[in-house]
């Protein structure tokens, strides 16, 4: 998810949660990029699948808190995408993906830079 965080929720009470307590009074953030993570949801989390089946992400919310703009974002990003690959059929990385760096960021998910070549 290219958005990492939520909005910080204050504590109003002490909270137990799994087994981690987190005391009355602390600052919460909330990651979802890392529950789209989650190895009990994904069978590889840390591979690109853009046709993995199922793909119970958050990118776009959940439940009432769905994204309206969901659909228009998956059509662009399907168009973007094909029109790339169909005009540089021959672009690769530049460099091996494990020298690629993140920004650093709390609430954007982000390469620092995408070398490629075509």
């Amino acid at each position: 998810s290219p958005l990492q965080a939520t909005t910080p929720r204050l504590t109003l009470e002490e909270v137990t949660y799994g087994s981690v307590t987190i005391p009355k009074g602390r600052l919460v953030l909330g990651a979802l990029g890392s529950a789209n993570h989650d190895e009990s949801q994904f069978l590889e989390p840390e591979h690109l699948d853009l046709g993995r089946e199922p793909n119970k992400h958050l990118a776009f919310g959940v439940g009432h808190h769905f994204c309206m703009g969901a659909s228009l974002a998956r059509l662009e990003a399907r168009i973007a995408l094909t029109t790339l690959i169909r005009r540089r059929p021959a672009m690769r990385l530049a460099q091996p993906v494990e020298s690629l760096r993140w920004r650093k960021s709390l609430m954007l998910r982000a390469l620092a830079a995408l070398p490629v070549t075509v």
